[in-house]
């Protein structure tokens, strides 16, 4: 894992912030919803809660990440029927790529593939979804391949989603051509990506 120094709650916030800043100056058309209020849950990971205590959806034209609905509160969380032949371990689906899809269907699936959260050691990663199918429908496989962005979700958010880690998450998930892809105006084609180098979260490249 190419892990920068874990990040913390504060400085995620405040980037948050500036994004939010620069989205209502330049209107990007960011998905943005306002937190709800949750309840410590204590059987999460660190920091779960906390971020998601900072939004309920945020995202762009490539991903969309919102809060899950076991965390509602203690007694969803407590009633949360996970899979029981996930060949993962039954994580949690923090967010969806969303890279192609037609806004129409968008309003009646959240995306494409999800990014997913260990809900025993906190950490946030990928796994293609046809490797995730073979796994699923043999067994016997014991490992499999992922792309492991953070060893926590405060590092991820803040590095990979808000930060200049967010170029690798696009190529991980999507493809080298994603990340370089532009308009005919030579704009990226992603608003997120558009956002994070207005708001001097990210270095252009």
């Amino acid at each position: 894992m190419n892990e920068k120094p874990h990040a913390t709650l504060p400085g995620l916030k405040a980037k948050l912030e500036l994004a939010l800043r620069t989205e209502a100056e330049h209107g990007f058309g960011i998905v943005f919803e306002e937190p709800r209020r949750l309840e410590d849950i204590p059987e999460l990971p660190h920091g779960v809660i906390e971020v998601f205590r900072l939004f309920h959806r945020l995202g762009g034209d490539y991903f969309c990440f919102k809060q899950p609905d076991a965390l509602r509160s203690r007694r969803a969380w407590t009633a949360r029927a996970p899979n029981p032949h996930c060949p993962l371990g039954a994580p949690l689906v923090i967010g969806h790529e969303r890279y192609g899809i037609p806004a129409d269907l968008l309003r009646t699936i959240e995306g494409g593939a999800p990014i997913r959260l260990d809900v025993h050691d906190g950490s946030v990663y990928y796994v293609d979804p046809d490797d995730y199918v073979f796994m699923y429908k043999n067994v016997e496989v014991e490992q499999i391949d992922s792309e492991d962005f953070a060893d926590d979700i405060i590092t991820f958010f803040d590095h990979h989603v808000l930060g200049e880690g967010y170029p690798h998450l696009v190529e991980a998930v999507l493809g080298p051509q994603a990340a370089t892809a532009r308009d005919r105006r030579g704009r990226h084609k992603d608003s997120w990506m558009r956002l994070l180098e207005t708001s001097g979260l990210l270095t252009p490249p």
